[in-house]
């Protein structure tokens, strides 16, 4: 049984690094999911006694195979997707009104906008394109609108820009969810069943032809072998074919 301090730091690190951020937790105990699923699955496998081993010899590289490729392309889809919604939203690329009203509020004594379409003129081009909306608001005395400012002067405009900070994370959070359900879906019941088709079928196919390999192996090793072998005086001839016309 875990340690209450193990437990708590545990805790904590969840707290630190999905408290904010749902879509990401939805992403990783998602993956985390199938990574236990599929080794559920392997385990189950190899220890049916019901299955020939020479079958599961075939059959638990090719379970491995699809475990491998649920993981890897669910989450490399879903994380796509999430970083990408992420991106538009720190961008702004795609804000709802509410948002852009808040952050048209900002304001300093030589920045301000009376319509709230025209919240990006608060920033400079050069914050915009190297940089995050979140971490702009987190540091107002870095802005271009603050500049020259000191920490009492900024304080007055501090409350509009703490709202729409918070009103930027909760809408960020919440689009971060709906992209990683999204691409839940699109991972679980699209590309990674075409992706998973794709290469059960070559595997397959390397399965069959090293089947025939074996196969002939065999009826190689039968038709060299002697129905009535030799006596031990005649042990040199032991390995002819039976049926090559040696008469002795």
């Amino acid at each position: 049984m875990p340690s209450l301090s193990t437990a708590k730091k545990f805790m904590n690190y969840m707290f630190k690094n999905y408290s904010k951020d749902d879509g990401k937790l939805l992403v990783h105990m998602g993956a985390l999911g199938w990574v236990f699923s599929s080794a559920a699955q392997l385990l189950v496998l190899a220890a049916d006694k019901n299955i020939d081993k020479k079958k599961k010899k075939f059959l638990l590289p090719q379970e491995a195979a699809d475990a491998a490729v649920n993981v890897v392309m669910y989450y490399t889809i879903c994380d796509f997707i999430k970083k990408g919604s992420d991106w538009l939203v720190e961008k702004g690329k795609i804000l709802t009104k509410e948002v852009a009203e808040e952050l048209s509020k900002i304001k300093s004594n030589t920045h301000s906008v009376s319509n709230f379409k025209d919240w990006r003129k608060l920033f400079t081009a050069e914050e915009l394109k190297n940089g995050k909306l979140t971490k702009l608001l987190d540091n107002p005395s870095g802005l271009n609108m603050f500049k020259g400012y000191t920490d009492k002067e900024i304080t007055p405009f501090m409350p509009a820009i703490k709202s729409a900070a918070e009103k930027l994370a909760d809408y960020k959070n919440c689009m971060g969810i709906v992209a990683a359900v999204g691409a839940s879906v699109l991972a679980c019941n699209i590309v990674t069943p075409y992706v998973r088709n794709i290469l059960a079928s070559k595997y397959q196919k390397h399965l069959l032809k090293q089947e025939a390999v074996e196969v002939r192996k065999n009826q190689i090793k039968e038709n060299i072998t002697l129905r009535n072998p030799l006596p031990t005086s005649f042990k040199a001839f032991n390995n002819y074919n039976s049926f090559s016309g040696i008469k002795i």
